[in-house]
């Protein structure tokens, strides 16, 4: 019983999230994509509440909170995008999990400024 329970522990232990994947779950969870009408960036103070708005907007408010850069990427299928990397971690309003950029499909091309 004993040895269950340790492995029980060290499971859990492993799952467990860091500050920045937390931030990015509470900020996919209060974001709402909204196509960009006027090329604009929209960077809020918060995603502890509802926030609106496209790729960047998402990358740079996350970026303001976690910190790392947000790069503009070119998808396979030829479309422009936006998502956060921070130590060699990409954090995009499209997935639902964190993921390595060496594993990400899609052309890192430049980093964005505000």
């Amino acid at each position: 019983m004993r040895t269950i329970l340790i492995a029980l522990f060290s499971l859990c232990a492993s799952c467990a999230s860091s500050p920045d994947v937390e931030a990015y779950r509470l900020a996919l969870w209060n974001f709402h994509y909204e196509s960009d009408k006027e090329n604009e960036y929209r960077i809020y103070d918060s995603i502890s509440s509802h926030f609106v708005g496209d790729c960047e907007d998402f990358a740079f408010t996350l970026a303001q909170r976690i910190g790392g850069n947000v790069w503009h990427i070119i998808l396979p299928d030829g479309g422009r995008h936006a998502a956060l990397v921070k130590s060699g971690i990409v954090y995009d309003n499209r997935s639902r999990q964190p993921i390595e950029k060496s594993q990400y499909q899609g052309e890192f091309i430049y980093i964005m400024q505000p």
